[in-house]
């Protein structure tokens, strides 16, 4: 039988592999970001990781093991998925682009709290004081990144909700002009209304105009945020509804699952989509609807999801957030359209 302190090392072996593929892929996902703090919270995390690499090898040297990788199929196929949202999305609306990315970074945090969190006890369990306190620092910084990736995907969120103002106030003359403007893009449509994830490093305005508008329906939570820019249209909704969420899933071929390993004693553990062609599924377990909402209302989570590209085909962009998020956009939403009401 394995001892604690064996269990702990194939642990680590799997974050050793886990990290060093993150090393490499946090520069992807930092080139491709549009928003400007996420770009900066993306570069910032590449250190924090390498010193992560770091602080894992000196653990190792105090179980008086060499560090060595086992491979880690789990952030194999979390990265992967990451990947497909940034060829998805790729010449889509700015914020689609960033919240898929952000909830692609998300999803690794939450795999990497949860091996963190299990080797800390393994390293107590273990009477390794000095081992436990190094992977609790991990374990910290994880969480910190995770709250910060919330954050940020809450202030976009928010930016796109109060946009709407402007928006429809120059929707006519953007109409007008359009036909002048040979480029697609309207003249009449003031500079203030862009989002801030359009802005470059230097903080100029990007090339891509985007314009957004929200309206939040009554029952089910659902809110709608409709994103127009360089002549297309797409729109992204926040829903708690299990029947919407579920035709949506279907409709895509997409079965329920949780990620393998990320669960305990009666906890299935992540929840995710399975869809069909996708990479990463054998990291995946199909689970049953009523247990996939069952541990949705658990966790007093929402869904946003995209119904379409910009370019009108079908999008799996879909994000699992808090209802704290769905709420915040359903109240900017009502705000706005308590503001236009009286106009």
């Amino acid at each position: 039988m394995n001892t604690v302190q064996e269990i702990l090392i194939e642990e680590m072996r799997d974050l050793y592999d886990a990290e060093k593929q993150l090393v490499k892929a946090l520069p992807k996902f930092a080139r491709a970001a549009s928003d400007d703090e996420l770009r900066q919270a993306f570069t910032r995390h590449l250190e924090i990781t390498r010193n992560q690499v770091e602080r894992l090898e000196q653990v190792f040297g105090l179980l008086g093991e060499k560090p060595r990788s086992r491979p880690c199929l789990g952030m194999k196929g979390l990265l992967a998925e990451g990947q497909e949202h940034l060829s998805e999305h790729k010449g889509d609306e700015e914020i689609a682009l960033d919240e898929s990315m952000i909830a692609s970074a998300q999803k690794v945090e939450h795999y990497e709290i949860a091996g963190y969190g299990t080797c800390r006890t393994l390293a107590k369990a273990a009477g390794m004081s000095e081992a436990a306190q190094l992977l609790d620092r991990t374990l910290h910084e994880e969480g910190e990144a995770d709250k910060l990736l919330s954050k940020i995907s809450i202030r976009m969120l928010k930016e796109q909700a109060r946009a709407p103002r402007q928006v429809e106030e120059d929707l006519p003359h953007a109409k007008r002009g359009s036909a002048r403007a040979g480029n697609g893009r309207s003249p009449g449509i003031n500079s203030r209304s862009r989002s801030a994830s359009a802005r470059t490093r230097g903080g100029a305005t990007g090339s891509r105009s985007t314009r957004s508008a929200a309206r939040s329906s009554e029952g089910g939570g659902r809110v709608q945020a409709r994103s127009i820019g360089a002549g297309r249209k797409s729109e992204a909704i926040m829903t708690t509804n299990h029947d919407e969420i579920r035709r949506w899933a279907e409709e895509r071929g997409a079965h329920p699952a949780c990620v393998r390993g990320t669960g305990g004693k009666g906890d299935i553990g992540m929840l995710r989509f399975d869809f069909p062609g996708y990479t990463g599924a054998e990291s995946l377990e199909e689970i049953s609807w009523d247990e996939f909402f069952e541990k949705f209302d658990e966790n007093q989570l929402g869904l946003l999801y995209q119904p379409k590209l910009a370019g009108g085909g079908r999008s799996n962009f879909n994000k699992l957030v808090s209802r704290e998020t769905v709420q915040t956009a359903k109240s900017a939403g009502s705000e706005i359209s308590r503001s236009q009401r009286s106009r």
